[in-house]
């Protein structure tokens, strides 16, 4: 990779880890919320998605940070690489979840591909 390419990217990566930090600590309060709350508020579920992601690096990066949120977790990714399946502790409102982890694989397509 040429040095051109790498300094483009930086803006990116710095968005990207800016972006995902918020995610994890927003993630963080509405877990620790619903534990200290009287009652749970969890509707767990499994979703199948589409990866969108092509490079290994990517695909990787997402199935990691998926996992290392509070609330989500990668369970398996098909062997031709073109779905994921994630297990969400919030499964009630599927589109706006598919629509966010979407949004999160464009941005990682920004900083890997």
């Amino acid at each position: 990779m040429n040095l051109m390419i790498v300094l483009k990217r930086i803006p990116a990566v710095f968005t990207f880890f800016v972006f995902y930090l918020w995610k994890l600590v927003t993630a963080n309060i509405a877990i620790a919320y619903d534990i200290l709350t009287p009652r749970m508020r969890t509707s767990p579920g499994f979703l199948t998605l589409p990866l969108t992601l092509r490079s290994r690096g990517g695909q990787l990066l997402f199935s990691n940070l998926l996992s290392m949120t509070p609330g989500t977790l990668t369970i398996d990714i098909s062997d031709d690489r073109k779905t994921i399946i994630v297990h969400v502790l919030y499964a009630r409102d599927e589109q706006n979840i598919r629509r966010e982890l979407e949004s999160i694989q464009e941005r990682i397509r920004k900083i890997t591909e």
